[in-house]
């Protein structure tokens, strides 16, 4: 999303923050802040108010304000959650169902887990290996998956996977880029060549904004693994 969807949702969801705080402003927070007002203040701000009507009302005007300003910060923490929904983390710990291993032939995958931080639906994410080899040899984008991301919940992208074997066979020299199936045998396979490399993954949903992560992947010989480790922004 550029600046100016940014601005205008932005407004939208602040009126929408206004309405909701407005809404609920009569629940625990109040009921809380009521309970405590109502033993405090007589005894401090308002002991002077000579009505008992007068004070009920001040009290309850409190509690209000109170109630209002506590869901009008929580539905800006939404809003903000709204805009940058998506948080982003490597590991070399998860294997795919897709990567043979048994005692022969062991694979291991790099993946990002991808989670949703915000509560809404967030409907044709795409993740990208951003810098993935072309056939011409250039870099480019390469679409590894697409996928839904329901409120609050979390998604496993395999971006790498890695292969070792044992004697007679020689363990992978490369690093293969996980992609969409193709039809033919074979027909979307695609390696960085060497035991490292710096690998740009963007996941990019429909309707927010991007989040991108850069990590170092590697091939570890002395435990005849796969490795990752994320890198700053």
């Amino acid at each position: 999303m550029n600046r100016p969807k940014n601005k205008r949702f932005l407004r939208q969801r602040f009126r929408y923050a206004m309405s909701d705080a407005a809404d609920k402003a009569l629940r625990w927070p109040t009921l809380l802040s009521a309970a405590l007002l109502g033993y405090v203040l007589p005894k401090t701000l308002i002991a002077a108010i000579p009505s008992q009507i007068t004070n009920d009302v001040a009290i309850a005007a409190a509690c209000w304000i109170i109630g209002s300003a506590v869901h009008l910060l929580a539905a800006l923490f939404k809003a903000h959650s709204r805009i940058a929904p998506l948080a982003v983390k490597v590991t070399d710990d998860v294997r795919s169902p897709d990567v043979a291993s048994h005692h022969q032939v062991r694979g291991y995958n790099v993946a990002v887990i991808v989670r949703n931080r915000s509560d809404a639906h967030l409907k044709d994410c795409a993740a990208y290996v951003m810098n993935a080899p072309q056939a011409d040899g250039s870099t480019g984008p390469r679409c590894v998956e697409k996928f839904d991301l329901p409120p609050k919940s979390k998604k496993t992208v395999f971006v790498a996977y890695w292969f070792s074997r044992e004697p007679f066979r020689s363990d992978d020299k490369d690093i293969g880029l996980t992609g969409v199936v193709s039809e033919r045998f074979d027909g979307n396979v695609c390696g960085i060549r060497g035991p490292a490399a710096i690998l740009h993954v963007r996941i990019d949903p429909r309707d927010a904004n991007s989040k991108d992560v850069h990590c170092r992947v590697w091939i570890d010989e002395n435990v005849r693994r796969l490795r990752a480790a994320p890198l700053p922004d």
